[in-house]
């Protein structure tokens, strides 16, 4: 004869049986282990009584009772102990719904390591922000702050473009940091006693930029300083000229610009005599300036010139590991700068790491400064974080929308269901998921069992 309560105890720590009323019907012996009742007086009592009583929380019977389907959930019971329960209906041979069985397993040793890993998580990322602060201290003024492999070897191969007198071009989204980067090439090289001068060629007037990076003889035009002016580039001689923006350059200074880069001379507006200068030139955009030679908006020659070595700087949404370092980095320059003291929460940064940040690190950099110097407490709080990035807006994903009416009980499996794809889209392991999530791996497993991967 098979001892089918040995089996369910060999499967299960807890097994809990009602009728169709939610009245108890069977219950494993240790049940007083986990929620501190006696099994014997549950025998034939609503098991809402005891929920009322504070002996677990949430009561998931009443929810199967009621929606007749299937639930799960992870319940806290009177011990402190985590269950991960399952709700299941019992229906007869007629098809009628006769009672629930709840499933439950300890996941109380799983919650506590999570919260471990969390820590240690925690302490990892302050340590990695230390270390690339005391990287940048020995380079120079400039440090860059990354953990993820795609930025170490960027900036590996930043450091050894550094040595050489290429030109080349910094590629990537806007607000990525190539300013950054290109500063710390120049910290890099042999040339970092010597000027470092960043333009921005969108943030110039059209009509100013050729006498701005020229500069001009005296008498060039109306309203030009009687002594005339040395241009911005000649201002760089001997050091690294930075071009932001080389997109936004008209046809006209591309041609001079090129002339500075085959033969190292520079005219000034309103002159017949040319200078000899002596720069690295680096330069930077976030535009297809392939597609734009072909349209007949950039240069050919140009182009080649300054595209001998391309180096790309990956979007913050495709290195996600770097967003609390980078948090934890700018909340100490904030708090520095304002004699503040303030702490984000773990939710903060939880929240902080799953937007998808369109606008990169100068938008995070953003954030950071105005949570540190809006908040009343020390602690920052999720309430504090701006709505839009709660909600997700402005991110190629725009959440949840609700486009019609539903049981609410509805309504969380398909939230949970959206979290769940994403969060597996995002991350692709169930630990990793349980990471971003906050819940302990096998939650993790079992929802993506359940939502990503439902058997046939």
């Amino acid at each position: 004869m098979i001892d089918y309560e040995a089996v369910l105890g060999s499967l299960f720590d807890i097994v809990h049986v009602t009728d169709a009323q939610g009245k108890t019907l069977y219950c494993s012996k240790g049940y007083g282990e986990y929620f501190g009742i006696n099994p014997e007086e549950m025998m034939g009592k609503p098991i809402e009584d005891f929920y009322h009583k504070g002996y677990f929380s949430p009561t998931i019977t009443m929810r199967v009772i009621r929606d007749k389907k299937k639930v799960q959930t992870i319940q806290t019971t009177k011990q402190n102990r985590k269950l991960f329960v399952e709700g299941t209906p019992i229906w007869d041979q007629e098809g009628n719904f006769s009672g629930v069985v709840n499933t439950s397993i300890d996941i109380t040793d799983e919650e506590k390591l999570q919260q471990e890993l969390n820590e240690i998580k925690y302490i990892g990322t302050l340590y990695q922000s230390e270390i690339t602060k005391e990287r940048g201290r020995k380079k120079g003024n400039t440090c860059l702050i990354y953990r993820s492999t795609s930025m170490q070897q960027v900036t590996a191969m930043a450091e050894k473009l550094a040595q050489v007198e290429s030109s080349m071009i910094l590629l990537g989204e806007s607000g990525v940091g190539k300013g950054v980067l290109a500063k710390y090439i120049h910290e890099c090289s042999p040339r970092t006693d010597k000027p470092f001068v960043h333009i921005n060629c969108g943030a110039i007037p059209e009509t100013l930029l050729e006498s701005e990076l020229f500069g001009y003889e005296k008498g060039a035009f109306t309203g030009a300083d009687k002594d005339g002016k040395s241009g911005l580039i000649e201002k760089a001689n001997g050091g690294t000229l930075f071009l932001d923006e080389i997109g936004e350059l008209p046809l006209n200074l591309q041609v001079k610009l090129l002339t500075v880069l085959q033969d190292k001379m520079i005219t000034p507006v309103g002159s017949s005599t040319s200078r000899k200068v002596d720069v690295k030139l680096i330069t930077a955009t976030n535009k297809n300036l392939r597609q734009m030679v072909r349209e007949g908006k950039f240069r050919e020659d140009l182009y080649y010139r300054i595209h001998v070595v391309p180096l790309e700087i990956p979007p913050l949404r495709e290195r996600r590991e770097e967003i609390p370092v980078l948090i934890h980095y700018f909340r100490g320059v904030f708090c520095e700068r304002y004699s503040l003291d303030r702490q984000l929460s773990d939710v903060c940064y939880r929240i902080l790491e799953e937007y998808d940040w369109p606008g990169n690190v100068r938008e995070l950099e953003n954030v950071v400064e105005r949570l540190v110097v809006t908040s009343h407490d020390e602690l920052i709080t999720p309430a504090q974080i701006p709505r839009y990035i709660h909600n997700q807006e402005g991110s190629a994903n725009n959440g949840v929308k609700v486009d019609r009416v539903m049981q609410m009980q509805d309504a969380m499996e398909e939230v949970e269901r959206q979290l769940m794809q994403r969060a597996f889209d995002l991350h692709k392991t169930s630990i990793k998921v349980a990471e971003a999530l906050g819940i302990s791996q096998p939650s993790a497993s079992r929802k993506l069992r359940k939502w990503v991967f439902p058997r046939e």
